[in-house]
C-alpha cells in the first residue's frame, strides 16, 4: 500500500501544471505604446517603442524607442513598419496574447469597488465592468516568488475614478501583473492628483488617460507597465508609461513572463525529485528483502 500511494504522489506531482499561468507578449515586449491609433496632447514620455497601425498624433511626446506607423504620420525607418505589424498580432492576432488571456481559466474573482488581495500565480475574473471608487486599495501578494504572475480578466470595461493604490508584497512585480481589458480602459484623474497604476494593459477597444486638472502639461500619472489599446491609445494629459520590463534573465533580457515562456513555479523540480529519490530507495528496500 505504501508503494501505491507513492506511486500515486509521483503522478500527481507529474500531473501538476508545472507553470504558472502567464502571458507572452513575444515581439511587442519592446512596445511602451502600441494601439490601432495614438494621440497624445501632453509632453508624454513612453519607455519603448512607439506603434500604431493607423495614424500618431503627439504634442510634444518622446519615447525611448522609435515613434512609427506603417501607413502614414510618424515615418518609418527601415524594418520599424513590420516591427510594429508584428507586435500588433502578437497581441491583438488570433493568438495573440489579448485572446490567451481572455480564454485562460480563473481560479479567483475580481470584484467591483472594494480593495481586494490577488495572490501571484492566479487569474482572477470580473463578472462585468468594473468602476473603482476613490480610496481602492489593491493588494498584490507574490508569496515570495518575484516571478508570480498576475492575470486580471476584465468581461467589460475598467474605470478608475479617482486615487487608487497599489501594494506589491512579498516580491510581487508591477511588470508581472497583467490587466485584460475587454472592452474600454479608463484612468479618470480628476482632481484627485498624478496617479501611479502598476501593471500592463491589454485593451479589447480603448485606452484613454483622462487630463489632470491644469490642463495638458501637469502630470496625470505613471504608468508601471506598457499600454496596448485595440482600437484607440489616447493620453489626454501628461503620462510616464514605463513599458513592458522582461525581468526573467535580469537586466539583459530574457524569455520570461512578458518576453516569452512562462515562468516555473518554484518547488515542482524539487518535490518531484525527492519523490522519486524517495521511490526508489523503497523499490530497493522490498527487492532486498
Amino acid at each position: 500500500m505504501r508503494l501505491q500511494r507513492l506511486w500515486f504522489l509521483i503522478l500527481l506531482l507529474l500531473t501538476r501544471p508545472a507553470y504558472a499561468d502567464s502571458v507572452s507578449l513575444g515581439s511587442a515586449v519592446s512596445f511602451g505604446l502600441l494601439g490601432g491609433t495614438i494621440s497624445n496632447t501632453g509632453t508624454s514620455v513612453v519607455t519603448g517603442n512607439v506603434g500604431a497601425m493607423n495614424t500618431i498624433t503627439i504634442n510634444g511626446g518622446t519615447a525611448t524607442g522609435f515613434i512609427c506607423t506603417p501607413t502614414s504620420g510618424a515615418p518609418c525607418t527601415a524594418g520599424n513598419d513590420t516591427a510594429v505589424t508584428n507586435a500588433y498580432t502578437a497581441v491583438f492576432g488570433p493568438t495573440g496574447a489579448f485572446t490567451t488571456a481572455e480564454g485562460l481559466t480563473s481560479t479567483g474573482s475580481f470584484t467591483t469597488a472594494t480593495s481586494q488581495t490577488f495572490l501571484g500565480g492566479s487569474v482572477y475574473a470580473s463578472s462585468g465592468t468594473i468602476s473603482t471608487a476613490t480610496g481602492t486599495n489593491l493588494t498584490f501578494d507574490a508569496q515570495g516568488n518575484p516571478s508570480a504572475i498576475f492575470i486580471i480578466q476584465i468581461d467589460g470595461a475598467l474605470t478608475v475614478n479617482g486615487a487608487l493604490t497599489f501594494d506589491l508584497k512579498n516580491g510581487a512585480q508591477a511588470d508581472n501583473i497583467f490587466w485584460i481589458v475587454g472592452n474600454d480602459a479608463t484612468i479618470s484623474v480628476g482632481s484627485s492628483g498624478p496617479i501611479t497604476f502598476d501593471g500592463n494593459i491589454l485593451a479589447g477597444d480603448t485606452f484613454t488617460m483622462s487630463a489632470a486638472t491644469g490642463g495638458s502639461g501637469t502630470l496625470a500619472g505613471t504608468i508601471n507597465g506598457c499600454v496596448f489599446a485595440e482600437n484607440a491609445n489616447t493620453l489626454a494629459g501628461t503620462t510616464d508609461v514605463g513599458g513592458c520590463a522582461d525581468t526573467s534573465a535580469g537586466t539583459t533580457g530574457g524569455t520570461g513572463p512578458t518576453g516569452g515562456n512562462p515562468i516555473p513555479e518554484p518547488g515542482t523540480m524539487t518535490l518531484l525529485g525527492s519523490g522519486l529519490i524517495a521511490l526508489a530507495g523503497l523499490v530497493r528496500r522490498r527487492l532486498h528483502r
